[in-house]
């Protein structure tokens, strides 16, 4: 239950990274085209402050010499102006920005008299703006006006439908610019955009933001499809595994009660002795596949550990002679350091599993004479144990992997092998809080070490 609940928190969560990632993406594209507004808003109004201004003076220029407007400089003495006539001050000229310059003034005043008479076309304004502003072809619909204290004095429309489009539109852009002196007069634009004309310009952006966020969905979807089959293919694994370890016990059990029956009826002392041997090593088989089932039953995938005092050196020599009887067309020679004995805290159990493979490894890979070391200490808290062998050894690619499940070495041994004996021994080691390592080079054999806080 908890790992079908698990397999569907991850697509959930997963899910929700790709909506969250579409959302980003649009709330991205939705900003940059707010900004693509704002700077169309700002070239706008930047043009038609130039084109506005531009188009007046050339109307004063066309009243002639008849009415030809004159202005006077004259300098006072600033001793005949009365006190507080006179205002002192200071600015700083590279923050002073100021569109007051002597033509603009000009314009401004001379420009009142046109104004009133309401004789300045639009028209000129507007042939200089469809070929002066660099955004013209992205425009739907626009219009100009002119306005004295805000009754239309004249009024332009791009097209015939342009006036009504306008009239019922409130999401163009509107630009007013003073006119004359004394702010009565103003010039108003009011454009609209195409609908799209955003996308249009953020098209490449788009496309490569939608391009991008299709693929990496099709890549998490990919991986989350690849995860369920793992999964399923886990789950399959494990219930096999289960049910072959369930079917062992009791041919164990009949084996184990026979062994009973035959060491009672057994007169002989060597006999009685060997079958109390076998029996021993029955009961443990049986007592580890109990160990193993309830490993695969277990949810979590963690090994319950519950560490007690193992014998270790007595424990190397029991398994070391069960090998000797597997391996017995080997000469196995086997030394444990000290000879006393070293007694470690460590589940009996699983820490057994660990020795054996090890031990096995360490003969099964080193020939017809296997020469096997064994060391054990204790110190500062820790115990230091260490396996060596005089086999192959393994080249520095072959030690990076050998700890990977179902991983088998390839230099074309014909042993058998299922890839699952050291990673075991990592896993035990790694439940018991310890550290292996491993030593070894190319027909040098290998070292393993094992160190365990305790």
């Amino acid at each position: 239950m908890k790992r079908v609940m698990k397999k569907y928190l991850l697509l959930i969560i997963s899910l929700l990274a790709i909506v969250l990632l579409i959302v980003s993406q649009i709330v991205w594209v939705r900003q940059l085209m707010i900004r693509d507004k704002e700077r169309f808003e700002t070239d706008l109004q930047h043009s038609l402050r130039s084109i506005v201004p531009f188009c007046l003076s050339r109307e004063l220029s066309k009243k002639g010499d008849a009415n030809r407007q004159s202005f006077e400089l004259i300098p006072l003495d600033p001793s005949s102006l009365p006190p507080g006539g006179i205002i002192r001050g200071s600015f700083d000229t590279k923050e002073y920005r100021s569109d007051k310059n002597l033509g603009n003034f000009l314009v401004g005043a001379f420009a009142e008299e046109l104004l009133h008479d309401n004789k300045i076309p639009l028209e000129p304004i507007d042939s200089l703006f469809r070929k002066e502003f660099i955004h013209y072809p992205e425009i739907a619909d626009y219009s100009m006006s002119l306005l004295m204290n805000d009754s239309v004095m004249r009024e332009l429309h791009a097209d015939r439908k342009a006036h009504t489009v306008l009239k019922n539109n409130d999401t163009g852009i509107t630009v007013n610019i003073p006119l004359g002196e004394t702010g009565t007069y103003r010039y108003m634009a009011h454009v609209v955009f195409k609908p799209a004309v955003y996308i249009q310009r953020l098209r490449s952006t788009t496309t490569l933001s939608a391009v991008a966020v299709v693929l990496i969905s099709l890549l998490v979807l990919y991986q989350l499809m690849q995860l369920k089959k793992r999964t399923e293919a886990l789950e399959a694994h494990t219930q096999a595994v289960s049910g072959i370890v369930h079917d062992l016990k009791s041919p164990l059990s009949y084996v184990y009660t026979m062994l009973g029956i035959f060491e009672k009826n057994e007169p002989l002392a060597a006999k009685k002795n060997m079958l109390h041997t076998a029996k021993t090593r029955v009961k443990y088989l049986s007592d580890k596949i109990g160990v193993l089932l309830t490993t695969v039953k277990n949810e979590n995938n963690v090994l319950q550990i519950d560490p007690a005092a193992y014998p270790f050196s007595r424990r190397c020599n029991e398994i070391i002679q069960e090998l000797e009887v597997v391996y017995a067309d080997k000469k196995i020679a086997c030394s444990i350091e000290p000879e006393t004995e070293v007694t470690i805290q460590a589940d009996p159990v699983y820490f057994d599993g660990c020795v054996r493979n090890l031990l096995d490894n360490a003969i099964k890979y080193s020939g017809e004479k296997p020469e096997v070391r064994i060391t054990a200490e204790t110190t500062k808290g820790k115990a230091i144990l260490t396996f060596t062998d005089n086999g192959k050894g393994m080249e520095e690619k072959e030690r990076k992997k050998v700890f990977r499940e179902f991983y088998r070495s390839g230099t074309g041994s014909t042993l058998k092998d299922h890839g699952i004996g050291l990673t075991f021994v990592k896993q035990v080691v790694n439940a018991h809080k310890g550290k292996i390592t491993l030593e070894s080079s190319p027909g040098k054999g290998s070292t393993f070490t094992i160190i365990l806080s305790q």
